[in-house]
């Protein structure tokens, strides 16, 4: 036991230490922009005195004294706009005639717009944008889940302060961003993206009566049913046309009821993909739409002569339109351009004869909004120091420039009226203008995010000091003593005083100090555990070959392996480093995990082939006489078997990748009809639903069945204990409920809908329990042995008529005499203990993950469970034929983690799966909930459970490489021509030697968690270099994220297996004690 604590004890550091160097990192690289904490007001001498009219603003006149906006989450610019050319009915074209009336009837009433929104594209960043007129930066996606109250200057406080009463609809995430701002609220839960109609229903059911009242000036409405419907079927399915329609007549009632002095924003806050996702950056999710319309003319004709042409603007240029027109200041954040179209107009100026009139109205507002833009510049540049500053006087001379001719066309305007010369003059202002506004944003946009080098220089030397150590305690794994050297506490020592500073100096201290101390110390430390790794380590390997222990040395195989590891451990750090690499890393995985299989079929082929042509007394070839040609001698021979095992092997993961989801860049990628709702097989695809559900169930039942088959085939499904039973009944009635929750999923909206909820969610509820139950089960009785007994004391009455006395007494003293030669009990699945064990713990997991992929995704899953087997079977043989005479069992521990991980790595992708944002598949949180979450660490677990499904899976099968070679299955004698040991004890001999056992497994661990922390320190450094690169947001950073969180999944699934064994072998030492003392009873 003492050395079991050791040895989790040094795994726990090693996690420690990790994660201190990732947080330290991210801390440095995911910061976010600098807010300067400064409010506009009203009281200013930047605006003009007088407007000659008695209309009351601040700033400017109000145009208007009422506003709607009406916001359809999700609605992007075709949806809006009006397709002529369509030939077919598409669900999502031309479901809003309404628009289209409105732009041809009423020109000069009515605007459409492609409304680009800035990535990433989730809601709580769109409507941060929306309404501060700010950038967010890529670590604000993170706070789309955990949204909290906007304290930056925003356009819903100024209009607050101005006296305009509000009142929202809608999504709750406005309630949590702007809390006690409105005075009237109707927010409903937005987070369960299957419910079509609650959010929307809701609103209509409050909406008109609000709208029909005049206590208000402005009124939100946020609906949620055309994102959730792109979520749930994607924007190609027949509940998005009646979604759109809906909104149709929304927009249609709402412009009937206006007023003159109202003004309607329709607009949606992102788009989708084809998929229904959004998150990224793809054309598809920046491209929404905003329509807008009042009773009353709000451009100019000039402006409005070709309806079919549209301008494109940013969802930021809304801010400083709409506080403009309805009299309040531009917030002091803002960075978006008014939209001068609505500003050529007035109606107290006769702008529509007048040319100079229309110019001169939309520069003054052009100029107000630059003179915001230049004081948050000089606000900005004083709290910080990313502005170029040379770019920043350059800028300030061009608006002081500006200002002076503005000034001096004025008093020219006031001295001797209009002419044409005026007009030119003042266009060019415009462009001034429009120009200062742009390049400064452009400028915020390339520096918004401020990286602290000193932090991310600290977190990557960190890393690499975490992966030395790591290397250090892999060698020491693999030191012949069962114990830890003293050199190891002094190593935790200085480490522990090394990230500790560290930590406090990046989180606690920051600038205020010097660095110089924290870069000291981690140079002294990489140094000092460089020198022991090369010169000190305990009894450190002198030959690569060592590593693979009990194996032959002369065949030169130990040498190729080692190598090819080494290689593909080198390849996966530096992918990182290449975009294109990244883009494309599941199809460089898949030739990495074949090339690996190859590698170890030709080392099983050869030693093979070495056995048949050498005799173990005499090293020479024996010259045997020719024997005629014989093909079933070729079919029968084990080199054909190990062939076959590595083809079908290599075809399970080709298969694999037909589940693959497709990112932006990867553009011969069609998307896979599996990773489709199986609800969303529409139309020409309808047909193929029933396949794909009875494939995927049979994918599932085939799953359970070999489950269940090799436990069968060990002998460890016999006896009553619990974790049998659970094996034996839980597990099928699992799958049903799994196959019946995707039977029902794949009703037809309307009828799924009309259910009630605990129906909806009864069958998904079902398999948590019961795979909770018998994930309990399994932990508290974790064997799966059964033992009987050759009892002997028996006896027969006889049929026979006579004395029954005698004969008794007769079988009595037979009994007695015979005692002393009973035979021991037989244990059935001993040798099989720990394997059996993992195996159940593995597919009561594969259920539920296969339950919260999908039907879709099933078909992977079970691929993944089949390459697992045929891998250990290959991985075993490939032991066997290199063991050493005299040794039970070679290892190779380092080779079996990397096709571990790499296996992972590549399973990720092809469970429906892309190191992007838009790829994350929210609708796993959903499953067996409603979606009313009271708090979001259940539903942000499922969403992990669902992205990471391969590597929480194969994490619960690690223990496999170290106990599966010591059963001798089978399929692994036959492709050695090894005679099948029916008297091997199998894991029972790893529970005899205990050291041994914690060592293997300390092993295993220690190699897992050093993979994986070379290839987050590849995704660090990457990230770190490519920092400016065009792509950084796009590849490096989301890549370095799921790395991050997938390093993490590992480090959490080795510290968990590592005490699910040690409690398997602590139960098994109980079961033994006990049987001991009746032992020696008898």
């Amino acid at each position: 036991m003492a050395l079991f604590v050791k040895y989790f004890f040094l795994l726990i550091f090693l996690v420690f230490m990790y994660t201190c160097s990732l947080l330290i990192f991210a801390k440095g690289f995911l910061l976010k922009r600098v807010v300067v904490d400064h409010n506009s007001s009203c009281v200013v001498d930047f605006t003009l005195s007088t407007d000659h009219h008695g209309t009351k603003g601040c700033w400017m006149h109000s145009r208007f004294n009422k506003a709607i906006i009406v916001v359809i989450d999700a609605l992007r610019f075709d949806f809006m706009r009006y397709d002529h050319t369509l030939e077919r009915d598409i669900p999502y074209k031309n479901k809003l005639p309404i628009i289209k009336n409105l732009l041809k009837s009423k020109p000069t009433n009515s605007k459409l717009y492609k409304f680009i929104a800035d990535p990433p594209t989730t809601t709580f960043q769109r409507l941060k944008g929306l309404t501060t007129g700010s950038l967010p930066t890529f670590v604000d996606a993170g706070a789309n889940f955990a949204s909290s109250a906007i304290t930056e200057d925003n356009v819903i406080d100024q209009l607050v302060k101005q006296g305009k009463v509000i009142k929202f609809l809608g999504d709750d995430t406005w309630m949590s961003l702007f809390p006690g701002r409105f005075q009237k609220a109707y927010p409903f839960p937005s987070f369960n993206v299957k419910d079509l109609h609650t959010v929307d229903n809701g609103i209509l059911k409050h909406l008109y009566g609000q709208l029909n009242k005049k206590d208000w000036s402005v009124t939100i409405a946020h609906f949620l049913g055309v994102d959730h419907c792109g979520h749930r079927y994607g924007p190609d399915h027949p509940a998005m046309a009646d979604k759109l329609s809906q909104m149709n007549e929304v927009i249609s009632n709402i412009t009937s009821r206006m007023k003159d002095d109202t003004i309607l924003f329709v607009m949606g806050d992102h788009g989708m993909t084809a998929t229904g996702d959004h998150g990224g950056d793809s054309d598809d999710e920046l491209e929404a739409g905003l329509f807008i319309y009042s009773p009353v003319q709000i451009t100019s004709p000039s402006t409005s002569s070709k309806p079919d042409i549209h301008e494109t603007i940013s969802q930021i240029d809304f801010v400083p339109t709409l506080a403009l027109l309805m009299g309040a200041p531009i917030p002091f954040s803002n960075l978006g351009r008014i939209i001068t179209d609505l500003f050529n107009h007035c109606p107290w100026w006769a702008t529509s004869t007048s040319k100079l009139k229309q110019v001169f109205h939309a520069v003054k507002a052009l100029r107000l909004n630059a003179v915001q833009v230049s004081l948050y510049l000089k606000a900005y540049a004083q709290v910080s120091s990313d502005f170029p500053i040379n770019k920043y006087y350059e800028l300030d001379n061009m608006l002081e420039n500006a200002e002076r001719n503005l000034q001096g066309l004025v008093t020219s305007m006031v001295k001797s009226g209009e002419n044409q010369h005026m007009v030119r003059q003042l266009e060019e202002l415009k462009q001034v203008y429009d120009s200062y506004i742009s390049q400064v944003k452009a400028i915020c946009q390339g520096i918004w995010a401020k990286f602290d080098l000193v932090s991310i220089s600290i977190g990557i030397m960190s890393l690499l000091l975490t992966v030395l150590i790591n290397v250090y305690f892999v060698q020491l794994s693999f030191w012949k003593k069962f114990e830890v050297p003293s050199t190891v506490i002094v190593v935790i020592l200085f480490c522990m005083v090394y990230i500790v500073y560290a930590v406090f100096h990046c989180f606690f201290v920051g600038e205020t100090i010097s660095s110089f101390m924290v870069f000291l110390l981690g140079f002294v430390n990489i140094v000092a555990l460089i020198i022991i790794n090369v010169k000190f380590s305990p009894k450190r390997p002198k030959l690569i070959s060592d590593l693979m222990i009990n194996q032959k040395k002369d065949s030169g195989f130990p040498l190729v392996t080692c190598t090819c590891n080494a290689i593909v451990c080198l390849i996966c750090f530096i992918s990182f480093f290449s975009n294109s690499f990244v883009v494309h890393e599941d199809a460089i995985l898949l030739f990495l995990a074949q090339s690996l299989i190859v590698i170890y079929c030709v080392k099983v082929i050869s030693q093979t082939f070495k056995k048949h042509d050498t005799s173990p007394n005499d090293p020479k070839p024996k010259h045997k006489k020719q024997k005629p040609f014989d093909f079933m001698l070729i079919l029968t021979h084990p080199a054909m078997l190990t062939i076959a095992m590595t083809t079908g092997l290599c075809l399970c993961l080709r298969l694999s990748m037909n589940f693959k989801a497709c990112r932006e860049e990867q553009h011969t990628c069609e998307l896979s009809l599996f990773l489709r709702p199986l609800s969303g097989l529409t139309d020409s695809l309808e047909h193929l639903r029933n396949l794909r559900y009875f494939f995927s169930v049979g994918c599932l039942a085939l799953t359970v069945f070999l489950t269940r088959r090799l436990l069968f085939h060990f002998g460890n499904l016999n006896g009553m204990s619990g974790s049998v039973q659970c094996v034996r009944y839980l597990l099928p009635l699992c799958a049903c409920c799994c196959s019946l929750h995707w039977a029902l999923c794949a009703l037809p909206q309307k009828a799924l809908d009309s259910l009630p909820v605990w129906q909806q969610t009864f069958l998904p509820k079902s398999v948590y329990i019961l795979t909770a139950i018998s994930v309990v089960s399994v932990l508290v009785k974790p064997l799966t042995i059964h033992m009987i007994r050759q009892n002997k004391d028996s006896y027969s009455i006889p049929n026979k008529d006579g004395n029954i006395i005698p004969q008794l007494y007769n079988q009595v003293k037979q009994n007695l005499q015979h005692r002393q030669e009973e035979q021991p009990p037989m244990v059935y699945g001993l040798a099989t203990v720990f394997s059996a064990a993992i195996i159940s713990v593995a597919s009561i997991v594969t259920v539920l993950l296969t339950m919260l992929l999908g039907d879709g995704v099933a078909p992977s899953l079970f691929l993944l469970t089949l390459t697992m087997y045929i891998v250990l079977e290959l991985y075993t043989a490939h032991l066997i034929s290199s063991t050493t005479e005299g040794h039970s069992v070679a290892w190779d521990m380092v080779g079996a983690v990397v096709l571990h991980s790499v296996l992972s790595s590549l399973y990720f992708y092809t469970t429906g799966h892309q190191a992007t944002v838009p790829a994350i598949r929210f609708e796993a949180a959903f499953v067996g909930f409603h979606g009313d979450f009271q708090n979001y660490a259940l539903p942000a677990m499922l969403i992990h459970l669902n992205t990471f499904a391969a590597h929480v899976l194969l994490g619960v099968l690690a223990p496999l490489w170290v106990f599966w070679p010591l059963a001798k299955s089978t399929f692994a004698t036959q492709m050695t021509n090894v005679e099948l040991d029916r008297t091997s004890k199998g894991d029972f001999a790893l529970f005899e030697d205990e050291e041994l056992l914690k060592k293997r497994m300390f092993q295993l661990f220690t190699c897992l968690t050093l993979f994986s922390g070379i290839k987050v320190l590849g995704a660090v450094c990457a990230a770190g270099l490519h920092r400016r690169h065009l792509m950084v947001w796009k590849i490096f950073a989301p890549r370095f994220v799921f790395e991050a969180v997938s390093c993490f999944t590992v480090f959490g699934m080795c510290l968990l297996m590592f005490l699910f064994v040690m409690r398997v072998n602590q139960t098994l030492a109980s079961w033994v004690k006990v049987l001991e003392p009746k032992k020696s009873q008898d």
